[in-house]
């Protein structure tokens, strides 16, 4: 055989590994300061990117408290946390002594019906909860209605709309007002 050949079968006998341009050996790498970490981390403030609480509206002889999903409850979760029970608790004071008064929990269309239903209705029930206790005088009726009930348009063509997506995401609280 000759010196060719006998080359080209050892090339072929050798393992080939084939490295990405641009790879780099992380392993050897230093462990990032505290300070970089914290550098490196993006801040940002949720303030006034979801209206947290809308001003009251009247539709006819019933008034509309909605309070936005985002400010309430964390992505995928009925559970409210300590601020979120004491914005109800807040929210409650403006409903007349004694008002029978309808809870009812939406959501936006991701998600389908089988997520959306349950979840709306356990984030409505959240929040009857929180008014239970701190106004046992209301009269209360609980429901979800998953994303039935939008009060935007979630899509413009094939591109989701995340803003409307977030206004669709609310518990509404009823009242009758005459």
């Amino acid at each position: 055989m000759s010196t060719v050949h006998l080359a080209v079968a050892a090339a072929l006998a050798l393992p080939l590994v084939v490295v990405p341009a641009g790879y780099v050996d992380r392993s050897d790498a230093a462990e990032p300061s505290t300070a970089k970490i914290e550098k490196s981390i993006d801040r940002y403030s949720t303030d006034g990117s979801v209206e947290a609480v809308e001003p009251p509206q009247q539709e006819g002889t019933t008034t509309v408290l909605t309070i936005g999903s985002d400010v309430l409850f964390a992505f995928g979760s009925a559970d409210l946390d300590p601020a979120a029970q004491a914005a109800v608790e807040h929210q409650a004071q403006q409903v007349p002594h004694g008002a029978e008064v309808s809870v009812d929990g939406h959501t936006d269309s991701r998600g389908g019906d089988a997520i959306n239903l349950p979840l709306s209705s356990a984030r409505a029930e959240a929040v009857a909860a929180v008014l239970r206790s701190s106004r046992p005088d209301l009269v209360l009726a609980v429901g979800g209605a998953g994303s039935s009930e939008p009060l935007a348009s979630e899509y413009a063509g094939t591109t989701p709309d995340l803003e409307a997506m977030a206004r669709n995401r609310r518990v509404e609280i009823r009242w009758a007002t005459g």
